[in-house]
């Protein structure tokens, strides 16, 4: 089946580590959010719970028609005490400048601190893409979420490395349409088919 991951579009806090954290879209994002929506179609819409998702998924199936999800697991990562903050501030702090490089080379031994574990994380995306498998499905599904799920996502489903993720440029606005496969012992895989900028 197909998916399409939909980072929301920007939020007017570029640089910023917003996970629970949750803003409006700005105009911007609203922008992106259309030009990768606009001439595609789906047969139904799962969303993040957090604003910023959740808003421009529930106005896009109101004017399609559509049935509208949310689905709380595929909010954001809780980036714990660093939640909210501005990287380049939390990169001017030696201790946490090294927290954050850890992370980023290894998010599973390296969490942030004071989040939830990675492990819990991991477990909720797996969930959340078992809960796309629907045979009765009559089209490509759209996923409105965030960052931090899609590159889940890609590592469970497609078997990336999480280290190399990072390489892959997942901006405000980002599709990234996924052939979604379940074998018979409910083992996912499947394939990048289209990777597309707003």
């Amino acid at each position: 089946m197909l998916i399409d991951l939909l980072r929301h579009g920007a939020t007017d806090r570029e640089g910023y580590l917003d996970g629970k954290a949750d803003h409006p879209l700005s105009a911007e994002g609203w922008a992106q959010f259309s030009s990768q929506t606009e001439h595609r179609s789906w047969s139904s819409i799962v969303s993040s719970p957090l604003l910023r998702a959740r808003e421009a998924a529930r106005r896009l199936a109101k004017a399609r028609n559509l049935d509208l999800r949310v689905d709380d697991d595929w909010a954001e990562l809780d980036f714990g005490l660093w939640d909210g903050r501005r990287k380049s501030e939390l990169e001017a702090e030696p201790a946490t400048h090294a927290a954050l490089a850890a992370f980023y080379r290894d998010p599973q031994a390296n969490p942030p601190p004071g989040g939830r574990p990675w492990a819990s994380f991991e477990t909720r995306i797996a969930r959340a893409l078992a809960r796309l498998a629907d045979p009765s499905s009559r089209g490509p599904t759209l996923v409105v979420t965030h960052a931090g799920p899609m590159r889940l996502a890609l590592h469970q489903v497609c078997g990336l490395p999480l280290n190399s993720l990072w390489a892959l440029r997942i901006g405000f606005g980002t599709r990234i349409r996924l052939n979604l496969e379940f074998a018979a012992n409910a083992k996912m895989w499947g394939e990048i088919v289209e990777i597309g900028q707003p």
